[in-house]
């Protein structure tokens, strides 16, 4: 019996909730594929569903994101919602390290001045970066330059032993091929 009044309460709580929502571009597995040194907009929008205005604060990863028109503090009045744009700067290329993590947080500053138990929420969302090549750009793997330049210079000392080998026996060829003249 205690379960079911503790069940039954949760419920009647959860019918007036009311919140903040966010609301983000979509990307597959959540990445956001990017060339080295290209930029993107990403957006999140703010939503308030109550009849109260909120109070909200974004804070956000400045590594890779610089926000566009940002205010410290946002107020959401009833029943709107409030875009977020956030220029979005691959940075250059490396195979070794090529996938990041950019985040962002949004706390809510205000509950609602209904009764209730106030409840302000804290939203974090985290997306991948993911850097890849340029196809119109030539890359140069050092590495594998060299390689292969060690390799040349080894099959160039390897037919210089040769060839001087063979030069006595080219001498040699040269004075039979006068003396028979």
């Amino acid at each position: 019996m205690r379960v079911l009044v503790l069940i039954l309460l949760s419920l009647m709580l959860s019918l007036n909730a009311k919140a903040l929502a966010v609301a983000s571009d979509y990307y597959d597995d959540n990445t956001l594929t990017l060339t080295d040194g290209a930029s993107k907009i990403y957006s999140i929008r703010l939503q308030n569903s109550d009849s109260d205005d909120y109070r909200v604060k974004v804070d956000y990863d400045k590594q890779f994101m610089r926000a566009i028109d940002f205010k410290e503090e946002y107020v959401l009045p009833p029943k709107s919602s409030t875009r977020i744009e956030f220029n979005v700067t691959a940075p250059r290329y490396d195979k070794k390290n090529n996938l990041f993590t950019l985040s962002y947080t949004v706390h809510q500053l205000t509950a609602p001045a209904e009764g209730g138990i106030p409840f302000l929420t804290k939203i974090n969302k985290n997306i991948k970066l993911k850097v890849i090549k340029d196809p119109n750009k030539f890359y140069i793997d050092y590495f594998s330059l060299g390689y292969v330049a060690a390799l040349l210079l080894l099959a160039f000392a390897a037919l210089k032993k040769v060839a001087k080998k063979q030069k006595p026996a080219f001498k040699n060829r040269q004075k039979k091929i006068k003396i028979e003249k």
